[in-house]
């Protein structure tokens, strides 16, 4: 049995188990704009608390239909999924996909509903801005019925534009830790963290030893320029050993090695 309380306040938390165990919620994670925050589908605190019920039974239909699925089946599943969700933006199919009503269709829920079609349309911003990515994921892998096509396709783009943007940033960082240290352990470190942290229907995507080979290149603790493990010393064929340089003693300049010019 999933329980849900609402509230009339904005600023007291709200949370809904989800269709894998854990709890959302409904003002979105630490250091995010809250669902209140975001578009006009969950602007007030009336849609709120209906979002809140909603997660709930999408939650509870869609975790009951996953039950004794292994790690593959849960994969295959979600990727048919989501290629249903992003179904062709021809007008037939959009048309078909406008014509969906949310279960219930109450006020609040159809307003959600118009607001992911304009989304889609282009006419309008995202409604889930501001969701976290579990209730995104609660959302886009609803199988009860409460969010329409539309709403599931606003979920999964919303996370994937959250997930482009953190790749763009975190390799920008990689490529400031190879640089300065030769190494990328702090990068590794970071895709663990973050991946740690994603919905199990996002987990599910990725190979089953993703994380645990991170966790081995994290303890491998790798300098590529020297070539070694950890602080060790330059190794025969290292570009280090053939530069007769290390980073951070020498001020090895890597757009002269690569034989780029320098920016201004």
């Amino acid at each position: 049995m999933i329980n849900v309380t609402t509230y009339t306040s904005q600023s007291t938390p709200r949370t809904a188990s989800t269709a894998y165990g854990a709890s959302v919620s409904i003002n979105g994670a630490p250091g995010q704009a809250g669902a209140a925050t975001g578009a006009a589908a969950v602007a007030d605190t009336t849609v709120i608390s209906t979002l809140a019920s909603r997660l709930s039974r999408a939650a509870g239909v869609t975790g009951t239909s996953n039950q004794g699925l292994d790690r593959q089946a849960l994969a295959d599943k979600i990727s048919q999924n989501n290629l249903a969700t992003f179904y062709p933006l021809d007008a037939q199919h959009k048309a078909a996909a406008a014509a969906q009503t949310p279960e219930p269709n109450d006020a609040a829920s159809a307003q959600s509903a118009k607001a992911a079609t304009a989304f889609v349309d282009k006419k309008g911003p995202n409604p889930f801005a501001g969701l976290s990515r579990e209730q995104l994921s609660t959302i886009a892998q609803d199988e009860s019925g409460t969010f329409t096509v539309n709403e599931k396709r606003a979920a999964l783009t919303q996370a994937y534009d959250e997930e482009l943007a953190w790749r763009q940033k975190v390799v920008a960082e990689a490529m400031r830790e190879y640089n300065e240290t030769g190494k990328m352990t702090k990068f590794f470190s970071s895709v663990l963290g973050h991946f740690n942290a994603l919905p199990e229907a996002e987990q599910v995507l990725y190979p089953a030893d993703y994380a645990s080979g991170l966790q081995e290149k994290i303890d491998l603790d790798f300098n590529y320029f020297n070539h070694a493990a950890h602080d060790g010393p330059p190794t025969p064929g290292s570009l280090a050993s053939l530069t007769g340089r290390q980073l951070g003693k020498d001020g090895m300049d890597w757009l002269a090695l690569l034989e780029l010019p320098k920016r201004s």
